[in-house]
C-alpha cells in the first residue's frame, strides 16, 4: 500500500469511526450533544486515542500485495477486535457508563463500512489506473540480504519495482561517483545498502548524494546473526533492520506530520481564513486593480511545481516570476507593505497545507527560476526539496527570511534547511512553530 493511500486510509477510519459513534449515541440517546454531552465526549476521546495508538504501535496500514485476501481481512479485523477491547478498558478504568447496546451498534456500523469503503477505494484505484508507476532500484552490496530483496520483488512484480543492477561494495573504495553515473543512467529512485560494515563516512555521503539527488536511500542493516534471511513483507518495521535514513522516509513519521497539518489547516482555515479572506480581499481591491491572490508556480517536494497561494501585494507586473521584491520595491503596493510586513500575505498558504501541497513547516519554497540558479551555485540547493514545503521553516523562524542579496545568506537557508530534514522530529516542528510565533510578535527588519 502507498504511502499516500495509507495516509488516506487513516484519516477517513477516523472520520468514519467517529460518524458511526455519533450515529450511534444519537440512535439511543437523542441529540448528541444534549444527552449526556460529557459522557459522549469522553467515547470519542477514548476511541480516536486508541485507534491512533494503536496505529502508531502495530502499524496495520502496511498491508502488501503479496498478502492474500484472507491474511489482510484477518488483520484488519484482529486490529479493530483489539480497538474495541482498548475502548472498553478506557470505559472501565475512567468509569464511564454505556449501554452494551450503544457501543455494539458503533461496531456493527463501522466495521461492515470500514471494509466496503476499503475494497470500494482498492478497487477503483485499480481500474482507474492508466500505468503502473515503476520504481528503478538498485542494490549497494553482494550479500544474502541483497539477494533476498531481489528475490521478494522478482516474486512480486506488481509491486512495481524493477532491479537494475548492482554495485560491488570495496572497504576504502566506495565512490559515490560510480553510484551517481548508475543512477543517472538507469533512471534510479531508491537505492538499497546492503553493507553491514560500511564506515560512516560512506554512508554520509552515501545519504547526502540521496538528498541532493532526490533518491530515497534506504539502509538495511545487518541482521541478527540467528536471522538468516529478512522477511521483506514487513522489513520497513521489523526490529533491528534500519531502512530510513531520513526521518520523513518514515511512514509513520509521514503519517504524523500530514495528521498535523490537515488538523492544524483546518482549524486555522474555519475559524481564521472564513473571515479573514474577505476582509483582506476587500481592502486588497480598494488598494489597487488586479486580483486577490497571486499565485505562482513554486518548487515543491521532489522539485515538482506547484501553484503557491498568496494574498496579492504588489501591483500586476511581467517580472513577478523572476524578480525579487526588495526593500525600496516600487511594484509593492501599500497594503502590500504593511501584509508583507507582518507575514498576512502567506496566511492563503494555509490552503496549500490543507490540499496537501505544503506543510505547516518545511523548507520554504522558490520561484522556478531561483530554484534553477541556486541549483548551480549551491552544491547541496536541492536537498531542500526531499520534503514538502513550509509556510515557516528553521531558517525564518531564526532571522533568514526576506530577500536574499549575497550567495552567503541563500547558503545558511540550506544548510538549516538540510539540518532540519535530517533532524525532523514533531516536536522540533512544534518549537519551530512557537519560534516564529515570537519572531512575528518581535518584528524582523528583513520583513518588507
Amino acid at each position: 500500500m502507498s504511502d499516500s493511500l495509507k495516509i488516506w486510509f487513516f484519516i477517513g477510519d477516523l472520520l468514519l469511526l467517529n460518524l458511526c459513534i455519533v450515529a450511534s449515541l444519537n440512535f439511543y440517546g437523542g441529540a448528541f450533544w444534549m444527552q449526556e454531552g460529557v459522557n459522549n465526549i469522553y467515547l470519542l476521546v477514548f476511541s480516536n486515542l486508541a485507534w491512533i495508538f494503536l496505529v502508531m504501535v502495530s502499524a496495520p496500514y502496511n498491508v502488501t500485495k503479496a498478502w492474500s485476501l484472507a491474511k489482510t481481512v484477518k488483520s484488519q479485523l484482529a486490529f479493530v477486535f483489539i480497538h474495541l477491547l482498548v475502548v472498553i478498558a478506557l470505559v472501565l478504568f475512567f468509569r464511564q457508563k454505556y449501554s452494551f447496546f450503544e457501543v455494539g451498534l458503533i461496531y456493527l456500523l463501522f466495521v461492515p463500512l470500514f471494509f466496503v469503503i476499503r475494497l470500494i477505494t482498492l478497487y477503483l484505484r485499480k481500474v482507474f489506473a492508466t500505468e503502473l508507476s515503476i520504481r528503478n532500484y538498485m542494490l549497494i552490496g553482494r550479500n544474502e540480504l541483497s539477494n533476498d530483496i531481489r528475490k521478494f520483488y522478482l516474486m512480486n512484480p506488481d509491486s512495481g519495482y524493477k532491479f537494475q543492477g548492482y554495485i560491488d561494495f570495496e572497504p576504502g573504495g566506495f565512490s559515490v561517483e560510480k553510484v551517481r553515473e548508475v543512477c543517472l543512467e538507469k533512471e534510479i529512485q531508491e537505492i538499497y545498502c546492503c553493507v553491514p560494515d560500511m564506515s560512516k563516512n560512506d554512508m554520509q555521503m552515501l545519504i547526502n548524494f540521496g538528498m541532493d539527488t532526490l533518491i530515497k536511500v534506504k539502509v538495511i542493516a545487518n541482521p541478527s546473526a540467528s536471522q538468516q534471511s529478512v522477511n521483506l513483507d514487513a522489513h520497513d518495521r521489523m526490529p533491528g533492520i534500519d531502512v530510513t535514513t531520513i526521518p520523513l522516509d518514515a511512514t509513520r513519521n509521514q503519517v504524523i506530520k500530514r495528521i498535523f497539518d490537515f488538523i492544524f489547516s483546518s482549524f486555522f482555515c474555519v475559524f481564521f481564513m472564513s473571515w479573514i479572506i474577505p476582509i483582506i480581499a476587500l481592502i486588497i481591491k480598494l488598494d489597487s486593480k488586479g486580483p486577490v491572490f497571486f499565485v505562482q508556480l513554486r518548487s515543491g517536494q521532489n522539485n515538482k511545481p506547484f501553484r503557491c497561494l498568496k494574498f496579492r501585494t504588489m501591483v500586476v507586473n511581467a517580472d513577478s516570476d523572476s524578480k525579487q521584491a526588495s526593500r525600496t520595491d516600487a511594484r509593492i503596493t501599500k497594503l502590500g507593505h504593511f501584509l508583507r510586513k507582518t507575514s498576512i500575505d502567506e496566511l492563503p498558504q494555509f490552503i496549500n497545507v490543507f490540499m496537501g501541497s505544503m506543510s505547516v513547516v518545511g523548507p520554504r519554497p522558490h520561484m522556478l527560476k531561483h530554484t534553477d540558479e541556486y541549483s548551480k551555485l549551491i552544491e547541496r540547493f536541492m536537498g531542500r526539496h526531499y520534503v514538502k514545503p513550509g509556510i515557516t521553516g528553521l531558517a525564518q523562524c531564526l532571522g533568514y527570511r526576506g530577500e536574499t542579496k549575497d550567495l552567503i545568506d541563500m547558503e545558511n537557508r540550506v544548510r538549516m534547511d538540510r539540518y532540519y530534514i535530517e533532524n525532523w522530529t514533531f516536536w522540533f516542528d512544534l518549537k519551530i512553530i512557537f519560534l516564529t510565533v515570537v519572531s512575528l510578535i518581535r518584528g524582523s527588519d528583513k520583513a518588507f
